[in-house]
């Protein structure tokens, strides 16, 4: 009886640090830091080694994903393209890859291709490029880029385009990007493709393109940030605007005032944290050495957060060492139920790979 009374009251002492450690809320991001990196993660992503915390592929470039948790798992979804495109080969011949593994931090198996960079009909007949995935209503909604290029071949009376019509269009094909939305019920799919544009320039608020979308579902409603030019500006000056929906494929009603316009920025990310109560986006400073965090109430009203600098482009290595990768952009934050970041994911190239990279979000002992 004794022994039983023992075993219960050692249970209950279980639990309850059980229970203490998930109710552990961090009330500011100030106290947000990084996991180091060791030197192995580098050199396995160095010889395209796939591995926890390195998503990469001998054989292509790999630049940006997604991660959604469903039933135990993380699927990934990410761009990538033949090497022997070169690195230009991301806005004619991209694909969308879906990879799973049982962990966040991976390694990430390959699965299958769900949006290829051919494609029969439809307005997005090239490329599939910038996924970003959310899960609303039970279903993946998988956010992407594509060439609406059709006008383009019907001028010049062309059925399938080849390699040097790319190489000679580059720039009218840069000004056909426009975001599309593709829908499933499971992460495996099949995806099905909008057939309509999602969203294109209006030329009121933004002209060119419309690319790098991120979506968040919440309060029945989809909101998105999305990258597009500056009508402002003779020269591409890229600002990201944000819209809201109550349908995945739109339309979207866009805000006038960009989310930041001090700066050219992109590769946005958001995510609300039921904690703070507040939206958080990360994104890429094009021109500067860092990841910038911006937040808002509202989701639609903008302003830096008080922490400012997200993270740094480059990594201090656990022997102290610094890696500073050629570029790091394509930022994506992984959050937990309470949507509070735990992992965070980012592109990189160097050395002539490009990969992600999977760095835990950790907080320091004086959160409350």
């Amino acid at each position: 009886m004794l022994k039983q009374i023992i075993i219960n009251l050692c249970l209950i002492t279980i639990v309850s640090c059980k229970t203490s450690i998930n109710q552990i809320e961090y009330k500011d991001y100030k106290s947000l830091s990084f996991t180091s990196l060791s030197p192995a993660i580098v050199k396995n992503f160095q010889n395209t080694s796939k591995v926890a915390q390195v998503l990469v592929e001998p054989g292509y470039y790999v630049w940006g994903l997604s991660v959604v948790p469903w039933k135990g798992k993380y699927h990934a979804y990410y761009s990538r393209w033949k090497k022997k495109y070169q690195h230009k080969g991301w806005m004619t011949n991209c694909e969308i890859a879906h990879a799973v593994s049982d962990k966040p931090e991976g390694p990430f198996k390959f699965v299958n291709v769900v949006l290829k960079d051919k494609k029969v009909g439809g307005w997005d007949i090239n490329n599939s490029h910038n996924p970003y995935a959310t899960i609303a209503e039970g279903k993946i909604c998988l956010y992407y880029i594509a060439n609406d290029i059709k006008q383009l071949l019907e001028k010049e009376n062309i059925e399938l385009p080849s390699e040097k019509w790319f190489n000679d269009n580059r720039q009218p094909i840069r000004e056909s990007q426009r975001i599309g939305v593709a829908i499933a019920n499971n992460p495996n799919g099949p995806f099905i493709r909008s057939k309509k544009v999602v969203v294109e320039p209006d030329n009121i608020k933004f002209r060119k393109i419309a690319v790098n979308p991120a979506v968040i579902y919440r309060n029945n409603e989809y909101y998105m940030v999305m990258k597009g030019d500056d009508l402002q500006h003779e020269k591409p000056f890229r600002i990201q605007l944000i819209g809201n929906s109550n349908k995945p494929e739109g339309p979207y009603n866009f805000k006038e005032k960009p989310v930041y316009a001090e700066a050219q920025t992109e590769d946005a990310c958001i995510w609300f944290d039921q904690v703070m109560g507040k939206y958080y986006m990360v994104c890429h400073v094009m021109g500067k050495s860092e990841l910038a965090l911006f937040n808002s109430v509202n989701g639609f009203d903008w302003q830096p957060d008080e922490r400012k600098l997200f993270m740094k482009k480059e990594f201090v290595l656990s022997d102290g060492t610094l890696w500073k990768p050629k570029r790091v952009e394509r930022p994506f934050v992984l959050t937990n139920e309470k949507g509070q970041p735990i992992m965070l994911y980012v592109a990189v190239y160097d050395k002539n790979v490009n990969g992600n990279i999977a760095i835990p979000i950790e907080f320091k002992s004086d959160a409350k």
